[in-house]
């Protein structure tokens, strides 16, 4: 038998890392719901034993010490139950829906509205409620859901898409590596693959159907590569492009801790953080402060708003773990909202509509709660104050006519507090064209490259089939990115960035040249990206700027960055 050549496919870089091993094949077929002579029946016997299975999963996750596992299981286990979930699947059978219509339609809009919200976390939330459905229908149709936990041996996980359900249950020290059909750089796979350090590429289209579990498959999570049953000379490749790697995160080890800084401009590393795991996290690598703290956890999977102290309790944690500044962002969701307590209508498209800083006059009791949390917090740490999705001068004014009202209720009550720096998110266009205008009303910047991206571009951040299309290198982004870092300058305020190309170490280079004060990425990412800002004073960065503003494409920005850094 002729033996099969080598095969490359190309995918989207998801998790840095190189892995080369033996392939493990999931795949999750689509089901079809064949409907019984009482739907509404057969749903909620399917709702009871999904929720069952997934409990049960949740306790043996926990009973093996994976907590955190555990923690995803039992939300899926409730989101199942969840009256959200099932009373819109009731209401689409009574208007006389098919279950498998009704199932789709109900994952469609549910899903969509998570989806919506530029949060790694709120996109887990997304992919959580189609796997929770996916698990139904399966239950519906009688057709068991593929079993991670049957890797026994370290492989490279090989999938259309892998559920939240798939990655919680599996042996991390069993995983090599993650290759995926489906999703991008925010999607629950690459999440999961970051947070525990191994190599993933997602977007590698019909990878499923060129792999048998046990061939080999080499990956690169910094290029994309992916290499099905690899030759010596290819193997021989990625054995050397996993030892340069290990070889520079042993290097970038030594900056734990250590500040480090360009042009003799100290820059800030910081973390994103949206949990106190993530805290805990950010801590043990050294991060310095949080340049993005998520609040939107701690507003979804309830029935009403966090009390006051619970939101001072959280965010007083986050300011005493850093002697840094904390940014606390105050919450960001989105369209038609995922909580109940938000009555808010459904919307067309809920990227473009009430979302961040133009909910809360749609709910002021709440955004003045948090803001008195905030404030209070800031009394006791070094809390910073930031404002999602503002697109005029005309918020910001407003917002902070209502956080000093805030202030003046704090004082007349006599509770202790502080009116700490606030700043703005510049995620919508409208905000880095008029960066002029908005500085004198902040404190300062924090670019959110993954909206602005998909803002600038016109392109859908959550469709994969515009996955070309989310490059925050693209020299359009960074003509908005250098106007904003300009006016900041021309203001005397600080502007930092916490979008994905911040752990980008090309997008690291080329904003840290440019003048950005401070990254913000996740922290497996904090002292890699302290050892690329370490070398810059190394590099001609001048020229390096000027070329990859006036670049044509991202792919020419990104290969002048690199060049420029290949010279030290």
């Amino acid at each position: 038998m002729t033996e099969r050549p080598e095969l490359r496919v190309a995918g989207t870089p998801a998790s840095a890392g190189v892995a080369l091993g033996s392939a493990m094949v999931i795949d999750h077929q689509e089901v079809t719901v064949i409907d019984s002579a009482d739907p509404q029946a057969a749903f909620t016997t399917a709702v009871a034993e999904a929720s069952r299975e997934l409990q049960s999963m949740c306790e043996a996750a926990r009973s093996t010490g994976r907590a955190e596992a555990g923690d995803v299981l039992e939300a899926q286990a409730l989101m199942a139950r969840d009256p959200m979930l099932v009373d819109a699947v009731s209401a689409a059978l009574n208007d006389g829906m098919s279950l498998d219509a009704a199932l789709r339609r109900v994952d469609e809009e549910i899903s969509g509205l998570f989806a919506s919200i530029d949060d790694p976390y709120m996109a887990q939330r997304a992919q959580d409620v189609s796997e929770v459905i996916d698990r139904i229908r399966r239950r519906l149709a009688g057709v068991d859901s593929p079993d991670p936990r049957l890797i026994g041996v370290p492989s490279v996980l090989v999938a259309r898409s892998l559920s939240a359900a798939d990655t919680a249950v599996l042996d991390p020290e069993l995983v090599l590596g993650f290759v995926t059909e489906t999703g991008g750089p925010t999607s629950h796979v690459a999440i999961i693959a970051r947070s525990l350090g191994v190599a993933a590429v997602v977007g590698a289209s019909g990878v499923v159907a060129s792999v048998s579990t046990g061939e080999e498959v080499a990956l690169d999570g910094s290029t994309g590569d992916v290499v099905i049953l690899p030759s010596e000379s290819t193997a021989a490749d990625f054995r050397a492009r996993r030892a340069a790697a290990e070889a520079e995160t042993a290097a970038a080890d030594r900056f734990r801790g250590i500040g480090v800084s360009f042009g003799g401009r100290p820059i800030g590393v910081s973390a994103n953080v949206g949990s106190s795991e993530d805290i805990a996290r950010a801590v043990e690598a050294g991060a310095e402060g949080i340049g993005l703290l998520r609040t939107e956890f701690l507003f979804l999977d309830r029935t009403e708003a966090p009390t006051e102290q619970e939101q001072v309790d959280f965010y007083s944690l986050a300011g005493s773990s850093f002697s840094e500044p904390v940014v606390v962002r105050t919450f960001d969701i989105g369209g038609d909202k995922p909580a109940p307590y938000l009555e808010v209508e459904t919307e067309e498209n809920p990227f473009l509509g009430v979302r961040g800083a133009r909910l809360y006059s749609r709910c002021p009791e709440i955004f003045d709660t948090q803001a008195r949390a905030i404030l209070r917090a800031a009394g006791t740490g070094d809390v910073q104050m930031m404002l999602p999705m503002v697109s005029t001068v005309e918020e910001v004014i407003e917002l902070r006519g209502r956080i000093e009202q805030v202030a003046a209720s704090l004082e007349a009550e006599g509770v202790p507090h502080a009116v700490p720096p606030i700043g703005v998110m510049v995620e919508v266009p409208s905000v880095a064209l008029t960066a002029a205008a908005v500085a004198p009303h902040v404190d300062f910047f924090s670019i959110g490259t993954n909206d602005l991206t998909q803002y600038a571009l016109a392109a859908d951040r959550t469709n994969g089939s515009l996955d070309n299309l989310q490059d925050a290198l693209h020299p359009a982004v960074l003509a908005l990115c250098e106007r904003t870092v300009a006016a900041a300058r021309r203001h005397d305020i600080s502007v930092s960035v916490c979008g994905l190309v911040a752990a980008d170490p090309l997008g690291a280079a080329v904003l840290t040249a440019m003048g950005v004060d401070k990254l913000s990425v996740s922290a497996r990412s904090v002292n890699p990206i302290k050892s690329v800002v370490d070398s810059l004073d190394r590099v001609e960065t001048g020229p390096m700027v000027e070329a990859a503003l006036s670049a044509p494409t991202a792919g020419d920005v990104r290969r002048i960055v690199r060049d420029a850094l290949d010279r030290t």
